[in-house]
């Protein structure tokens, strides 16, 4: 996880710091995050094919800081994995020695190339909810 992908993260990496996103104020952040909630249950309560995957998308009914990923089994994908990607471009696999390995995801599960497919049916990481993530990830 690359420590450095958002100004107001606040920790080292490990766990629970590596949750930071589900609590930051950032309200850019959590429009976004919104965003990809909303996607998951776009379907009518069907999942939501990824484009140039096999996986779906579904919601997460019992937690907003995750949606859920199928391929042949079903994974949490975190908000923060979510934001981290949109920071770095990176959501890679890591172990639990590699957690400073910045290609790694803050929960150190591979969600690439969903990460990539969900911000293409969003729209595209030009889009201005991910503008404004990016910015305020930046601080400026």
């Amino acid at each position: 996880m690359d420590t450095n992908f958002c100004r107001r993260y606040t920790g080292d990496g490990t766990p629970p710091s590596n949750r930071y996103c589900r609590v930051c104020p950032e309200a850019a952040c959590d429009r976004l995050w919104r965003q990809v909630v909303i996607l998951a249950a776009s379907n009518g309560g069907d999942p939501v094919p990824l484009p140039t995957t096999r996986a779906v998308l579904f919601p997460n009914p019992k937690n907003p800081d995750f949606v859920r990923l199928q391929v042949n089994c079903r994974w949490g994908l975190p908000k923060e994995d979510f934001l981290h990607y949109v920071a770095t471009g990176h959501a890679g696999m890591g172990r639990r020695g590699q957690r400073s390995d910045p290609r790694a995801s803050p929960s150190c599960t591979r969600q690439e190339p969903y990460v990539q497919a969900i911000v293409e049916l969003l729209g595209g990481m030009e889009i201005p909810e991910i503008r404004a993530v990016r910015e305020a990830q930046r601080g400026g």
